[in-house]
């Protein structure tokens, strides 16, 4: 099959129009401000500084001035709007180059990524060995951009955040070279760096096979599986996939919130800041069996999910078999399956917050208490209550 021809050259120009200036104007005047910083350090991206040195030793140290000057020009720009007028229509008039567009697309998701709905992948290797393993960003980029040729015009663009590396795939096919591609066409894929496992943007039924082959070629890896958890929050969901067996009441040790010296009995004296103003107030207005049963609850939410927040996860649903009695002979009952959706900004904290209120009482099923260290969002559970495992 021949090749696609690929968008190497970050250098390529959009001319100014309204959509370019609308992924500018979406990000904060802070958020600006750290991508000019950027900008200004790489000599292909920077604004075009006139040469007014006439004596070639000094150039670069006149450079350098005028770089940091134009850098103090945008730091006491006041307001956002005069912040974007400034680079679209003084510095960056021309337009802004592929690479540009991707900085400012990927810093503008990295910073509100539960605007994507994220995937978890897992890589799959032959006895669990890793055949190939990236050192760096650009070594990742020019092996899937190899991948990726055969199928589509692609530009790619890697950066590193807190160690784990974010992959825009934008897709250019069909699209006019001075025109941005649309949303769909635009895939994030976030790989945290030595483990097995990726998340993943949406990605269109026409393009997600091809996406899929070159990301198990460049893993160099025998399948990708996709597994049961997905969700809008990306940090949490790594949490989720990278921290599985410290999570709940083993978060604590994670955290590094256990004594230093296991042997020293623990204070029992609770710290200032830990007490509500209006406790005495509060409990004078209570009997002795209410606050027994409060503290039950604390107890039996802490004992199953720390005293930590948990990981926001939006979507948890259950498949349940339940034996459903006919009669009163207890040997006769045929299954009955159903199915409970769980959703909110936080589930795993509101299930937490259900035994403190009262509302789910204790003990919890299993596939409940262990619910924050299932790592998926669909769980089916047999007629014992116990996890059907399958997948991952």
């Amino acid at each position: 099959m021949p090749l696609h021809s690929f968008i190497r050259n970050d250098t390529t120009i959009i001319a100014p129009n309204a959509s370019l200036r609308r992924v500018i104007n979406r990000h904060t005047k802070d958020s600006l401000l750290d991508i000019i910083r950027k900008w200004l350090q790489d000599p292909m991206a920077r604004p075009k500084i006139e040469d007014t040195s006439e004596d070639e030793e000094n150039y670069d140290n006149t450079n350098g001035q005028q770089v940091k000057r134009l850098l103090h020009n945008y730091e006491i720009i006041s307001s956002k709007k005069n912040m974007v007028d400034k680079i679209f229509l003084e510095d960056w008039k021309n337009g802004l180059n592929y690479k540009q567009i991707a900085q400012l697309d990927m810093k503008y998701y990295h910073d509100h990524s539960s605007l994507k709905h994220w995937k978890a992948l897992k890589l799959c290797w032959e006895n669990g060995l890793r055949k190939k393993e990236y050192r760096k960003t650009s070594e990742l980029n020019s092996s899937l951009l190899t991948q990726l040729s055969p199928f589509f015009k692609t530009h790619l663009y890697i950066e590193e955040f807190e160690k784990n590396w974010w992959i825009r795939i934008s897709i250019h096919d069909g699209v006019p070279p001075n025109t941005l591609p649309v949303s769909s066409n635009i895939i994030y894929v976030i790989y945290f760096t030595n483990s097995e496992h990726l998340l993943c943007s949406n990605i269109k039924r026409e393009h997600k096979e091809f996406i899929m082959q070159g990301l198990l070629k460049t893993f160099v890896c025998n399948e990708i599986e996709e597994c049961d958890l997905k969700g809008k929050y990306a940090d949490s969901l790594e949490k989720l996939l990278l921290h599985r067996q410290s999570q709940g009441t083993y978060s604590r040790y994670r955290l590094n919130q256990v004594d230093d010296n296991p042997l020293l009995f623990p204070s029992k004296k609770p710290k200032k800041d830990d007490i509500p103003e209006n406790i005495d107030q509060f409990e004078d207005m209570m009997d002795e069996d209410n606050i027994l049963l409060l503290k039950q609850r604390d107890t039996a939410a802490n004992d199953n999910f720390g005293p930590n927040e948990q990981p926001s996860l939006d979507m948890v649903e259950i498949k349940l078999s339940t034996p459903l009695h006919t009669s009163n002979n207890d040997d006769q009952s045929t299954p009955l399956s159903m199915t409970v959706l769980f959703e909110g900004t936080n589930v795993i904290e509101g299930i937490k917050k259900m035994i403190m209120a009262g509302i789910a009482e204790p003990p919890l099923p299993a596939y409940l208490a262990d619910i924050h260290s299932n790592g998926r969002n669909y769980i089916e559970v047999d007629e014992n209550n116990v996890v059907i495992k399958k997948g991952h």
